[in-house]
């Protein structure tokens, strides 16, 4: 429910048992009435369940059906109906010995959803490649894509040797900083860090920052050294004016609660993408009866095309009956189909547990 509170958001959604025969009646057709259909399950489920793609086509041609899982893909394997979700992938792929610098330190990738979320970007713009690709040659097509092949956009770097090829020296393990003294974590004199993110080419602007311009002429061994005793001596904003000014990257690293705290508002029916690295807005009335303050949708800014800002999510099955009427049903119907089971217009009493 809480991914559901941010995934749902914009969305319709219909509780309905198509296990029965008048649930699956209700289900296809659903699939008649749409462009695009996505479902999130192993070939052995769709088949079981008659959803896979052949099926799917014969109740309508035009749509596009796209198919997400855990170890299948484009190119199926020995493991295509093994369920699983992101951590598993990320060990069975050594995405953990990576992040965490040996197999007796595995590390999670992020808590949350590393890999779902680059599953769900490779299925958007699989769908968005069909959609283009229909709507050129009138070519129906099947995008399909799992987490274990998007592991291959984090993994690929590490997985090919040839002539030429540096070391494999990316920094990892629970006490790294950064990948050297330039481009590292350090502590001020305030106990806040700041991300040094500098280098070679930015040594010379050292030189105009007051406090670091011993660093110009100084060995590359003994920068460390240098840098963290010399961030210890003034708070981190007054360091982070400083390289800004010199035109040196830096970030300071601030919790979560400070971002949103700064950088939230009253939900006013805009999507942020004017208000610079975070925005988040505020919905006092939110569907689940709380106040609720949510990242606003603006991931990903296009030069050509508009990001809209995105109704709540509303609560599971709360359009049942909306969405049965665009199918024609009558309210008696509706009704009916409620009564025995086959359809409901919510799960539990409550949008989230008191």
């Amino acid at each position: 429910m809480i991914f559901g509170m941010s995934h749902m958001r914009g969305k319709q959604s219909v509780l309905l048992n198509i296990g029965s025969p008048d649930g699956r009646v209700v289900l296809e057709e659903l699939v008649r009435s749409v462009d695009i259909v996505v479902w999130n399950a192993t070939d052995r489920q769709v088949k079981v369940m008659g959803l896979d793609a052949e099926s799917l086509k014969a109740l309508n041609p035009q749509a596009i059906f796209c198919q997400l899982d855990c170890f299948g893909g484009p190119r199926t394997g020995p493991r295509t109906n093994y369920l699983g979700y992101d951590d598993l992938v990320q060990s069975a792929t050594g995405i953990m010995l990576r992040f965490g610098g040996s197999m007796e330190t595995p590390e999670e990738h992020a808590h949350v959803g590393t890999i779902d979320v680059m599953c769900g970007f490779g299925a958007a713009l699989g769908i968005a490649a069909a959609l283009y690709q229909k709507s050129r040659t009138g070519i129906v097509g099947r995008p399909r894509t799992s987490l274990s092949a998007l592991t291959g956009l984090a993994q690929i770097p590490f997985c090919y040797d040839y002539a030429g090829r540096g070391p494999f020296d990316e920094p990892s393990g629970r006490e790294t900083k950064g990948y050297n003294a330039l481009s590292r974590l350090y502590e001020t004199a305030s106990g806040d860090h700041l991300l040094l993110c500098s280098s070679e080419a930015d040594l010379p602007r050292f030189g105009e920052v007051e406090g670091l311009s011993g660093i110009v002429e100084m060995a590359a061994s003994d920068r460390e050294a240098y840098l963290a005793k010399a961030f210890m001596t003034v708070p981190a904003e007054i360091w982070q004016q400083r390289l800004r000014e010199a035109d040196i990257g830096v970030s300071l690293c601030e919790n979560i609660e400070t971002i949103r705290s700064r950088s939230a508002r009253i939900a006013d029916g805009t999507p942020g993408v004017d208000r610079g690295s975070y925005s988040f807005s505020i919905f006092p009335d939110h569907p689940s009866g709380h106040t609720v303050t949510q990242l606003d949708p603006f991931a990903i800014r296009p030069a050509v095309g508009r990001v809209a800002a995105v109704a709540p999510a509303e609560k599971y099955g709360a359009s049942t009956r909306a969405v049965l009427r665009t199918l024609n049903y009558t309210d008696a119907e509706v009704d009916r189909l409620i009564a025995s089971g086959t359809i409901s217009e919510t799960w539990s009493e409550e949008y989230l547990p008191s």
